[in-house]
């Protein structure tokens, strides 16, 4: 397995967890972009294609990661996840879609560590 889809789905998931609580207005991300005179980074005609692409690059780092040790698992974890991480973001609002961003938030970072832990396993 070459480096680059190694790491797709971490970077991935990271870049999406991210973009998503600074959607959900997460104080200490605000905060980091405002110290970095990036505060024009909270748009969601930039923000939302970020999540997108980023959701894009993890779950093809899953599928990948699915071809090379022939575990469904993560996969599927991570579709659910990212499903619900859109749904917090784009559809619903106010308390209920803080509540599914950290669900989905937590859901792929789940995902991540099970895959990344099945393709260590996978090698040896």
């Amino acid at each position: 397995m070459n480096k680059a889809v190694g790491i797709a789905d971490t970077a991935g998931v990271t870049g999406a967890i991210l973009a998503s609580l600074c959607c959900a207005g997460a104080p200490m991300i605000l905060s980091v972009l405002a110290a970095l005179g990036l505060s024009f980074l909270r748009n969601d005609r930039i923000l939302l294609p970020f999540i997108g692409l980023s959701l894009a690059v993890a779950l093809w780092g899953f599928w990948q990661g699915r071809r090379f040790h022939n575990a469904y698992g993560p996969l599927l974890l991570a579709l659910a996840a990212s499903a619900t991480l859109i749904a917090g973001v784009v559809f619903i609002h106010g308390f209920p879609a803080r509540v599914l961003i950290g669900v989905g938030a937590i859901g792929l970072v789940v995902a991540t560590v099970w895959n990344v832990g099945l393709r260590l396993t996978s090698t040896t």
